[in-house]
């Protein structure tokens, strides 16, 4: 009876110890199993050691600038210096003439500078006339119709314009003047060959005030329009001096 009791009980002993030992096996083979079974993520696991993946950069993570950081600015483009020129046509007309005698004549001119956008430096120059009629003055011994002839150089010349409008370019400009007068003027020029009258011209200083608007026909081109007006002093050729306005029409350019 005794040895039935005693072999009972080695029985169960021997029963638990193998219940206890496939308990801890199956406690230390899970993860290994969690490993090897596609369905579970690893980037789930907690008992990985592997760190997760970090986030992908955005362009709006690479651009945005940080808190309190000034946001810096791209500097500024270099002013560009361009190049203008025109040519204009014009009708010089003196006051306080008498106008039987000095008639309304025509001018060529040249224009040039370098165009700084709201203003130009240059200078200008070019040829006048104006019919001259002595027919009419009976104290003159010789009359007929002869012209005044001006050679001009207007430097410098300074252009204050406004250049960011739609389709106009309205300007106002300054410049001193270098003239030289011509009327029925000569003297005899001799060489070693022979001898020829050429014409004698006399200097006065004087300045000219221009205003006008060039309206643009194409890229950079314009259709140039305005009044000139003129001053001469008495210089070597006028007994007073003189003054005259020239309106004038032209084509003007800017190159930028």
């Amino acid at each position: 009876m005794k040895t039935s009791k005693v072999a009972t009980l080695l029985c169960w002993t021997a029963l638990i110890n193998a219940l206890v030992l496939g308990l801890g096996l199956a406690v230390s083979a899970a993860p290994a199993l969690a490993q090897l079974d596609p369905t579970v993520d690893p980037s789930t696991s907690t008992t990985s050691s592997v760190p997760p993946p970090p986030p992908p950069v955005t362009r709006e993570m690479i651009e945005a600038p940080r808190v309190g950081e000034p946001i810096a600015e791209p500097p500024p483009e270099p002013s560009k210096v361009g190049f203008a020129w025109g040519l204009q046509v014009g009708v010089p007309i003196f006051l306080d003439v008498d106008r039987d005698i000095v008639k309304a004549g025509g001018d060529v001119s040249f224009f040039a500078g370098a165009d700084f956008g709201y203003f130009i430096i240059g200078g200008a120059g070019g040829v006048g006339w104006n019919r001259i009629n002595l027919n009419n003055q009976p104290d003159v011994t010789f009359g007929g119709k002869s012209p005044l002839t001006r050679v001009f150089l207007s430097v410098p010349e300074f252009r204050v314009q406004i250049p960011n409008l739609a389709i106009a370019l309205p300007y106002v400009s300054a410049s001193f003047d270098m003239n030289f007068w011509n009327f029925r003027q000569t003297e005899i020029t001799c060489t070693s060959f022979y001898c020829t009258d050429t014409s004698v011209y006399r200097f006065t200083p004087g300045f000219t005030a221009r205003a006008g608007v060039g309206l643009e026909v194409a890229p950079s081109i314009y259709l140039d329009m305005g009044l000139r007006y003129s001053y001469s002093g008495e210089g070597n050729f006028f007994s007073q001096s003189r003054q005259w306005v020239t309106p004038y029409v032209g084509v003007l350019i800017r190159a930028r």
